[in-house]
C-alpha cells in the first residue's frame, strides 16, 4: 500500500507542479499582453510645415505589435491653443483635396506613411496660425485602446523659386 501511496503522492506534486507552470506562464502572458499599445507604435521622422492658415505635420507611425492600431485623436501640445485634426489627401480629378478622418489605423507589424500626398496621404492638420518664433511643435497622437504618443515635430521650409533664383544670382555676382 506505501507503494501505492507514494505513488499517488508523486501524481499529486506532478499535477501541482504543473498547475504551478501553468500559472507562471499564463502570469507572463497576462502581464505582456497588458503593455500599453504606445510601447508599440512609434513616430519617426516627424516634421512639420507652416501655410498661411496653419500647417501640417507629417511623420512615419510604425505598429510593433501583433494586432492592428488606430489613431483616434490628436492635439498639439506645444504651443498651446493650436488646434489640429486628421486628415487625409486625397487626388481627384488631378484636383488634390483634404478630408478630415475619424481614425487612422496601422496594422500589425506596419507602417503608416503620414505624409500627405507624398506618402498614404494622411497627416494632421493644424487651424490655427503658428506664431513665427515657433520652430518645433509637440504632438500627441490617442489610440483607440486609450494610451497616447507624444512626439516632437521640428520645423521643415521648403525652398522657393524666388529664394533659388536670388542665390544663384548672389553666386554669379
Amino acid at each position: 500500500m506505501s507503494t501505492h501511496r507514494s505513488s499517488g503522492l508523486s501524481r499529486l506534486v506532478l499535477v501541482a507542479a504543473s498547475l504551478a507552470i501553468i500559472g507562471v506562464v499564463a502570469g507572463v502572458f497576462f502581464l505582456l499582453s497588458s503593455l500599453q499599445v504606445s510601447e508599440e507604435v512609434e513616430v519617426h521622422g516627424a516634421f512639420f510645415r507652416r501655410s498661411s492658415m496653419g500647417g501640417g505635420v507629417f511623420f512615419l507611425v510604425h505598429n510593433h505589435g501583433l494586432s492592428e492600431a488606430c489613431i483616434v485623436g490628436v492635439e498639439v501640445l506645444e504651443p498651446v491653443g493650436i488646434r489640429a485634426e486628421l486628415h487625409r489627401t486625397v487626388i481627384e480629378d488631378n484636383v488634390a483635396k483634404m478630408e478630415m478622418v475619424e481614425k487612422i489605423c496601422i496594422p500589425p507589424r506596419g507602417e503608416v506613411r503620414a505624409l500627405g500626398v507624398e506618402g498614404d496621404g494622411y497627416h494632421v492638420m493644424l487651424t490655427q496660425r503658428i506664431p513665427e518664433n515657433v520652430h518645433t511643435i509637440k504632438v500627441r497622437l490617442v489610440l483607440s485602446s486609450g494610451s497616447t504618443v507624444d512626439f516632437e515635430a521640428k520645423e521643415q521650409t521648403l525652398e522657393t523659386t524666388e529664394t533659388t533664383t536670388m542665390e544663384e544670382h548672389m553666386h554669379h555676382d
